[in-house]
């Protein structure tokens, strides 16, 4: 028999969710494990953009991360964003002259990758390439089962497993809804042509059944991250092939396909899923919590749930220093944690869904941009700095 290890806090999924729960639980002093079923660096379907929190969180983990992050060779950075709303009509949001990025782009198997190697060898146990098998709860804790026999008994397990979350669907019952997901295809493509020299980002809302976001993000190796998806349930109503969609997009939409004249994908089509039902699901409960994608931090509208994740994951280890020194991991003790996510999060994403569904209606959509394109675009500024930098 295996001896059973014996932890306060276990971490399951060290995407930047799980990563941030243990570099700032490390920056506590809190030991603890961290598992995930892949060894780094693996690969990520995604659409590799960072905005807003991604950087507010990298700064408060600490500033040499921070800086590690701005110079590190395979991340580029730009200080502008273009929405498309319309072939006439867009949304710039531009960062101010004295700060540095608006977005950066990095592909997932290079930024998790970083983030993993900055976890702590002193607080943090890592188990990589050893997923979880089974989950069994009893009145003092949580008994972790891996996949190749390794027994954890935690106190408290923080679930950072994304999407399709064991921890989500074994502990907090939660299942999976299609209204408060987005489903998106991508790839990447090399040998593109005529990218803005800005880097800027190129969004463009495109109407067809329903809603769809198409996104083309500049990557530091030349190459680019192109995306298109939307709603998961308008997608299913509609009868939307996706990447039926992109490709006629790319070959036929006049704004874009010069630029893939002579582009050739690098990889197949791939599909991944972006949950924002943060609110509509349980994501505590007695020794357990949410964070990332696993709680539905993501974005509604602009689909972005890295920054939200780790944000969440760094006031995950924050209340979790509290329920260690009161060693009390009920629910109740736990909705403390609840409350501060709802804090800093509830405004925005409420907001964002609000646009959302607002957005679908296209002529009242491109009404509201056209009256009051000016004034969204210099509000931006206030918005992006409390929420970044």
């Amino acid at each position: 028999m295996n001896e059973i290890e014996k932890t306060d806090v276990c971490i399951i999924g060290s995407g930047p969710s799980g990563a941030a729960t243990s570099i700032m639980l490390s920056k506590l002093n809190i030991p603890h494990c961290i598992i995930d079923k892949a060894t780094f660096p693996r690969d990520k379907t995604c659409g590799d953009g960072l905005i807003l929190y991604a950087y507010k969180s990298l700064k408060t983990l600490g500033e040499d991360l921070f800086n590690d992050f701005l110079n590190h060779p395979k991340f580029i950075h730009s200080k502008r964003i273009k929405l498309n709303v319309s072939n006439t009509l867009n949304l710039n949001f531009r960062e101010s002259k004295d700060r540095n990025m608006v977005i950066s782009y990095a592909k997932r198997i290079d930024f998790d990758d970083f983030l993993v190697k900055n976890l702590s060898k002193e607080y943090a146990k890592t188990y990589f390439g050893n997923g979880v098998k089974t989950l069994k709860k009893d009145k003092n804790g949580i008994l972790i089962k891996l996949k190749d026999g390794k027994e954890i008994f935690t106190k408290l397990v923080v679930g950072a497993d994304g999407a399709n979350s064991i921890v989500s669907r074994k502990l907090a019952k939660n299942k999976v809804r299609k209204n408060l997901t987005s489903t998106f295809v991508s790839t990447y493509f090399k040998d593109v042509n005529n990218l803005p020299s800005d880097n800027r980002a190129e969004i463009r809302l495109i109407y067809k059944k329903m809603l769809l976001f198409f996104y083309i993000f500049p990557l530091s190796d030349g190459q680019v991250n192109v995306s298109l998806g939307g709603r998961s349930d308008h997608i299913k109503k509609y009868d939307i092939n996706l990447i039926k969609e992109i490709e006629e997009i790319i070959k036929s939409n006049k704004n874009v396909k010069d630029i893939f004249l002579n582009a050739s994908k690098v990889k197949p089509w791939r599909g991944w899923t972006i949950p924002f039902h943060f609110g509509n699901h349980n994501i505590i409960g007695d020794n357990f919590i949410l964070v990332g994608d696993a709680a539905g931090l993501a974005n509604a509208f602009y689909k972005e749930g890295i920054g939200t994740g780790m944000m969440s994951g760094i006031i995950a280890a924050k209340n979790i220093k509290k329920f260690i020194k009161n060693n009390n991991y009920s629910l109740n003790e736990l909705k403390n944690y609840e409350n501060d996510l709802k804090r800093e999060f509830k405004k925005l994403l409420k907001f964002s869904h609000f646009t959302l569904r607002i957005a679908k209606f296209k002529a009242l959509f491109y009404s509201i941009i056209f009256l009051f394109k000016k004034s969204i675009e210099a509000r931006s500024y206030s918005l992006i700095k409390k929420r970044s930098y």
